[in-house]
């Protein structure tokens, strides 16, 4: 889930992205509820945006992120970050 993958998905377009507008549908779709735009995005940013909507903490969310795709921890907290910059995420 690279800032690359990010941004070619198109996500933001230069707005912010409140998690609670958007709904994840058959894993690769975000569908925002407020502007009725899909967007198309990666498992990972699927898993992400699930995690926090479901309140995870971040240090879990951290944690569960570098488990489920085998990477350290450090890392999984710079693409989670560099992810929800590039999204805008209004938490």
């Amino acid at each position: 889930m690279s800032a690359n993958r990010t941004r070619k998905n198109g996500m933001n377009g230069g707005n912010a992205v409140h998690l609670s507008n958007l709904k994840i549908v058959n894993g690769c779709l975000a569908f925002d509820v407020c502007s009725g735009k899909f967007h198309r995005i990666s498992e990972s940013a699927a898993f992400v945006i699930s995690e926090l909507k479901r309140q995870t903490p971040f240090g879990a969310l951290i944690t569960s992120y570098s488990q489920r795709y085998e990477i350290s921890p450090a890392i999984a907290e710079r693409d989670i970050e560099l992810f929800l910059n590039d999204l805008s995420v209004v938490r």
